[in-house]
């Protein structure tokens, strides 16, 4: 008997005898305990439809997995909660710290595990709402907080009645006002507390400062000093590079190199820096910091198992690495980062009818659109005509896709002499032209006709 053949023959005995033993119709024999369902929706009234959550509607979505404890990176930051747990309390620290880095999604989860650690704990579901904004998921976790605020301490209920507030504010002014009032009632009652103030500021900043006089930005800032002034290290320093992004970044420069550092768990700390450092053109700083960025996500990707545009910083954060590699003149690794985006997976969003679409800003369409703009502006005629026919430039079925793809590839033929199948493709514009510009007229006027006789029948 050949050798290679007997370790194959070993190795399928011992798959036969792991196997169960069938019945006589070939159905498998599952052991009792598995056989058995753990509930019967049809005879068991209390239990929620097959799939949702025993805690409620608004966990239906979020995150699902445990929490896990970071190590103190999410942020150097202290809000006590009334609780006899102090894993509990760690957890909700390290959600705050989350918070402040606009990581909402391991926020909630860290807010969940506090939950879990402290059933009923009404500074978890305050944490939250905090986390989901203005969704009707947020709302059901500040009315569970509602429900049990008895058991917070004085301040705690301080803080789940602002978050009441802001939830029953239906227009988004009066929501923004009646939540930053009801912030700076804890700030001023409390006023050594500084995560109260981060929040203030956190909330001046959302209320809109676009527009507004400097002395506005001067307030938001001197509010900004004090928090730094006790914790030089805490997390506002992300607040402070928002402040500025887009009204005077050199105001900024001071927190660029603290920002990361003070929460380095958190991707979109490292990345936000980046903002401040290209609209000075430092577009080489600007691109170490979207790189440190980008680490930190992998990092989180490859350990927890999360798809790279579930993070809400990832796509942003890659196209903007992109644009300042271009910048600075790394138009290989430029091209090396546009390629990767549009190799990565695809997440689509599917609506109840079946239908599905690929948000415009995935990693994938991103990707997409810097590849054309790079190999059009660096002239990379070559570089196309390897690629027209490969997944990173095939066209997609829309009439401006295909446009795109031919207006490009005879740019590169006729910038490498090949005149003849540069004028193949303008033949190709000109019809498809044709055939938009056709299809426009017909729809418009079976528009008109159509609302020509409906005014008939009126």
């Amino acid at each position: 008997m050949p050798k290679k053949i007997l370790p194959l023959l070993i190795f399928s005995a011992v798959l036969l005898g792991c196997t169960s033993p069938s019945t006589t119709d070939n159905t498998p024999t599952l052991p009792a305990e598995l056989a058995e369902p753990v509930y019967e929706a049809p005879t068991d009234p209390s239990a929620p439809p097959a799939g949702h959550s025993s805690h409620g509607e608004a966990f239906n979505k979020g995150p699902r997995q445990a929490a896990r404890w970071m190590n103190g990176k999410t942020g150097n930051v202290s809000f006590p909660i009334k609780t006899d747990s102090e894993e509990a309390q760690k957890f909700f620290n390290q959600g705050i710290g989350q918070l402040h880095g606009f990581w909402t999604l391991e926020a909630e989860r860290s807010f969940r595990q506090v939950l879990k650690l402290d059933p009923d704990n009404p500074m978890a579901y305050l944490g939250m709402a905090m986390a989901n904004g203005t969704n009707s998921r947020a709302k059901e976790f500040a009315e569970k907080a509602v429900k049990h605020q008895a058991r917070a301490d004085e301040k705690g209920r301080l803080w789940i009645a602002a978050r009441a507030a802001f939830q029953k504010e239906s227009d988004k002014k009066k929501r923004q006002a009646a939540y930053l009032k009801a912030l700076q009632v804890i700030s001023t009652k409390y006023p050594d507390d500084i995560e109260a103030k981060a929040f203030v500021v956190l909330q001046m900043y959302r209320s809109g400062v676009r527009g507004k006089k400097t002395s506005h930005y001067e307030n938001i800032d001197k509010l900004i000093s004090e928090i730094l002034k006790v914790n030089p290290m805490h997390p506002c320093h992300h607040y402070r590079i928002h402040l500025w992004d887009h009204k005077d970044a050199k105001r900024a420069v001071g927190s660029i190199g603290k920002c990361g550092q003070s929460s380095p768990a958190i991707a979109h700390m490292w990345h936000m820096p980046g903002h401040i450092l290209s609209r000075l053109k430092r577009y080489h700083d600007a691109s170490w910091q979207m790189e440190a960025s980008a680490r930190v996500d992998h990092a989180l990707q490859m350990r927890d198992g999360i798809l790279p545009d579930r993070i809400h910083n990832f796509a942003h954060n890659n196209e903007w690495l992109t644009r300042n590699l271009s910048h600075a003149g790394r138009v290989n690794h430029a091209m090396t980062m546009a390629k990767n985006m549009m190799e990565l997976p695809r997440i689509p969003s599917v609506k109840d009818d079946g239908t599905w679409s690929v948000s415009s800003r995935s990693s994938h369409a991103y990707g997409k659109r810097h590849l054309h703009g790079l190999l059009q502006n660096y002239e990379l005629w070559d570089e196309i005509l390897k690629l027209k026919d490969t997944h990173y430039l095939q066209p997609g079925k829309s009439a401006a896709d295909k446009a795109k793809w031919q207006r490009l590839v005879a740019s590169a033929h006729f910038n490498t002499g090949n005149t003849a199948e540069g004028e193949k493709l303008l033949t190709s514009m000109e019809k498809l032209l044709a055939e938009q510009t056709a299809g426009k007229k017909s729809a418009g006027d079976a528009a008109e006709a159509k609302a020509k006789k409906e005014k008939k029948k009126a």
